[in-house]
Parts: C-alpha cells; structure tokens; sequence
C-alpha cells in the first residue's frame, strides 16, 4: 500500500512539473517556428492566462514534493510557515494572473473567431487548475473515487487541506 502511495505521488510531482516545462517549451517552440500562431502566442490575452497555467502545475509539482518526502517518513502533511507563505504568494500571483487574464479577455471582446477555441481552451484550463489545486479536487483517477464523487461532495484539494492544517 505504502509503496504504490510513493509511486503515485511521485508520478504527480513528476507529471506536473514535466507537463509546466513541456507546456512552456511547446509554447516557445511554436511561437519561434510558426509564424501565424507567434501572433496569437505572444498576446498578452493568451499568454497571460497559459503562464497562469504553467505557475499552477510548478506549484502542483512543488506541493507533491513536499507530499513525498512527508510520505517517505511516514509523517502527517503540516507545512511549515515558510512553505504556507511560499504557497500564498504563488496562490497570489495565480489570481493575479487570472484577474489580468480575465480583464485582457473582456477588453478584446469580440475575439475573432478564429482564436475563439484556443482562448477557450486556455482559459478554461487555467480555471481547471486552479479549482483543482487551490478549492476542490477534481482529479479522480479510480472508477470507485468518481462514484464517490458522484455519491458525496467533491473531496477538498491536497493543497487547500495542507494550507488550512494547522
């Protein structure tokens, strides 16, 4: 049990912080190959809310770091006031991204239709990681954890537990 807790953890630290470097790397690589989409790339309305995405999975990855190392020694998840005030600024800086994305967007209202999916995919990515890490926790990989949710309220986020322990 102990051991496939490990594994799954260390798979989330991993899978968050390889998926914020892959995200950024991908972005950057089509912004310098791809004329017509370094358009859309380097617009503050799209750019503003993807870097809001990839602060979230760094955070993420961070946060499962912390989980690990607690699991390794088998002791209760209680960050310390330099990890919880560490998680607030980025917690900070996240809304802050989100408020900007959101004003950059009714701004440019009407987008053109041609960048409507991609906005909308950005935006509602970011929104989804955010819920998931900082309110509730909407990754439910086993069918037995989606009936539970389907059943019962969705379960708090990892992160918002870990914030509010005192």
């Amino acid at each position: 049990m102990r051991s496939s807790l490990l594994k799954e953890i260390e798979q989330l630290k991993i899978g968050e912080g390889a998926s914020a470097i892959g995200f950024a790397m991908l972005w950057i690589m089509i912004a310098v190959i791809d004329e017509e989409a370094r358009v859309y790339l380097i617009d503050p309305m799209f750019f503003v809310p993807f870097s809001a995405i990839c602060i979230t999975l760094a955070t993420g990855s961070y946060f499962w770091s912390i989980m690990l190392e607690h699991v390794k020694h088998q002791r209760k998840l209680i960050l310390t006031d330099k990890q919880k005030n560490y998680f607030k600024m980025l917690h900070l800086l996240i809304v802050s991204l989100m408020i900007g994305a959101t004003i950059l967007i009714i701004i440019n209202l009407p987008v053109a239709s041609s960048s409507v999916g991609l906005l909308v995919l950005i935006y509602g990515f970011m929104w989804l990681e955010y819920i998931n890490y900082f309110h509730i926790r909407l990754s439910y990989l086993t069918p037995r954890e989606f009936k539970q949710l389907l059943i019962h309220k969705p379960a708090r986020a990892h992160l918002s537990r870990a914030l509010r322990s005192k």
